[in-house]
């Protein structure tokens, strides 16, 4: 299995940056997790030589901006999401739109869409993750998103994927705002028995957020053997976790072999 990062929020090499996620996985058959926020991503991918749309699956992690506006570069496929990813959504603190630009009608027309709310196999070995319990309920509602009506939006369609590996599960998370121990939570449960080798993408944790020392007991506890934390986990988080976990940075145009 390879993990290449089409895009992340942080530049390496001939590959730039813009804040989203875009990271095209190889195994069995090709996914697409994401597509980020406009058309970096394709740009990235043409400069290493990757076709995003050589994916045989395209998934989405959830209905924001910065995970599938890059939809709109695409040629088609087969997609798969939670329904609610057309969700009409909001920052609270500025009312600014943070939802998807393409409109659904527009998505149902481009793409062979798959909406699932539970847990969905992709091929032998990997699954997509579906709508995530909130088991720890400390790992999740700590947004300030709100719903055309000024009602609170909790992101029910975050979700994410989970690979088998030979040396253990890789699971790979959009943007946690379900929790990220959550979303691990989601795929042992889908996969029992099987130890978790590493946990990759967005964890949404910022400077000073109670949930961290939680979170790094959570990932101590399970003994997993590499993280690696991006996009929406901020450097200064990474840093830190750095200090009492295998933590590795993750940069736009990175490969990662499992």
């Amino acid at each position: 299995m390879k993990v290449t990062i089409l895009n992340d929020n942080i530049a390496s090499g001939i590959c730039k940056a813009a804040h989203g996620l875009s990271w095209f996985v190889e195994a069995e058959k090709n996914i697409l997790f994401d597509a980020g926020p406009s058309s970096i991503a394709f740009e990235n991918a043409e400069k290493i030589g990757i076709d995003p749309n050589d994916a045989d699956l395209i998934v989405l992690s959830h209905g924001h901006w910065d995970h599938g506006n890059g939809l709109e570069f695409m040629s088609g496929g087969k997609l798969i999401a939670h329904p609610e990813i057309h969700r009409k959504r909001y920052k609270q603190s500025n009312g600014r739109s943070i939802g998807l630009d393409l409109p659904q009608k527009d998505i149902e027309d481009k793409f062979d869409v798959v909406y699932s709310k539970k847990h969905l196999q992709l091929f032998d070995g990997a699954w997509f993750l579906g709508e995530i319990p909130r088991t720890n309920q400390w790992d999740s509602g700590h947004e300030d998103f709100i719903l055309k009506d000024q009602s609170p939006d909790h992101v029910p369609d975050d979700t994410g994927i989970v690979l088998e590996t030979q040396k253990g599960l890789v699971i790979i998370s959009g943007c946690a705002h379900s929790g990220i121990t959550n979303i691990v939570l989601k795929a042992m449960e889908i996969l029992p028995g099987k130890p978790v080798h590493a946990v990759m993408g967005g964890f949404h944790l910022k400077p000073g957020d109670t949930r961290l020392q939680r979170t790094i007991d959570f990932f101590k506890k399970l003994e997993i053997k590499k993280l690696y934390p991006s996009h929406c986990t901020a450097v200064e988080v990474i840093s830190q976790m750095r200090e009492v976990l295998p933590v590795k940075f993750v940069k736009s145009g990175n490969v990662f072999n499992f």
